[in-house]
């Protein structure tokens, strides 16, 4: 006898169940790996300088007009002068380390570097282009002097023994041998009482050294000019070529070269500080913010 297929209803339900499972399963891995895996990890806003702000930064200084280096933090820059020419004024000194700036806005520094570097994040390096009314200001006019290129400088000096003892360095005698303390020529002492004469005896062509930064030659005396009093005449052998070149020492007070007028017969000390007046360019590089 012939039996007839008949379906299995309780095997279909059991399939049906089995790939409705299946399918709930896939569409919640895809949910994981759509919020999970696919979605970036959000990071951390990134730290930049703000007012108050604790940092440190590295910098080259340049003037915008000439390019060369005023300053520097890094000693590389300071050793390497064919890459990195120098101003007048540069100094060396005993270390080398990036400035720390504690805090960005309260006049720690100038106020074109304070507000330039505002909005930098660790590792941003920028180029800060700084106006003298950002910098250092204009310069004082009351620190500026030309002088002659041909200079006089008097042949005899009066003194009491205090001045002379001051300026020479020892007690004034009849007949004392002793060296100018800036022009080194040999200078002859005569004593009268508590008076003494110094008498300048260079020698016509002998070569000096004003300031210890430049030459300079003795082109002539004159005894009986000045009422008596005589004229060395000093030829400082300064060139057009020289201005902005020369940085010297007068006491305690430096000044730059910054001018050299052959026609005219001058020359210019400026006492004011060599970025006075000038702009200025900072290459910054940030190496540390902390925030308190």
């Amino acid at each position: 006898m012939v039996r007839t297929l008949q379906r299995d209803v309780s095997a279909i339900s059991m399939f049906r169940q089995i790939i409705a499972i299946v399918a709930v399963i896939g569409i919640l891995a895809g949910g994981f790996l759509l919020i999970y895996v696919q979605r970036p990890k959000a990071t951390a806003a990134t730290m930049r300088i703000e007012p108050g702000d604790l940092v440190i930064v590295g910098y080259v200084g340049t003037f915008a007009d000439n390019g060369r280096v005023f300053d520097t933090s890094y000693k590389r820059v300071a050793e390497d002068n064919v890459t990195y020419p120098k101003a007048a004024s540069f100094g060396w000194r005993n270390q080398w380390t990036n400035l720390s700036i504690e805090p960005v806005g309260a006049g720690k520094v100038i106020k074109g570097f304070d507000d330039g570097i505002v909005g930098l994040a660790i590792g941003d390096s920028k180029r800060i282009v700084v106006p003298p009314d950002m910098g250092y200001g204009s310069p004082d006019p009351t620190k500026i002097f030309e002088r002659p290129l041909l200079q006089e400088v008097p042949a005899r000096e009066v003194m009491n023994t205090t001045a002379f003892s001051d300026k020479y360095g020892a007690s004034a005698q009849e007949g004392l041998i002793v060296k100018d303390p800036f022009w080194a020529w040999n200078a002859t002492v005569s004593l009268s009482n508590n008076v003494v004469t110094v008498l300048n005896s260079p020698a016509i062509g002998e070569r000096l050294r004003p300031y210890q930064a430049w030459n300079a030659r003795v082109v002539g005396i004159d005894d009986g000019a000045n009422n008596g009093i005589g004229i060395v005449y000093v030829e400082h052998e300064l060139t057009a070529g020289d201005a902005g070149n020369i940085a010297a020492r007068d006491g305690a007070n430096q000044f730059i070269v910054s001018s050299v007028d052959p026609v005219k017969g001058v020359y210019v000390a400026n006492y004011n500080r060599e970025v006075v007046g000038r702009t200025l360019v900072f290459d910054v590089t940030v190496d540390s913010i902390t925030r308190t």
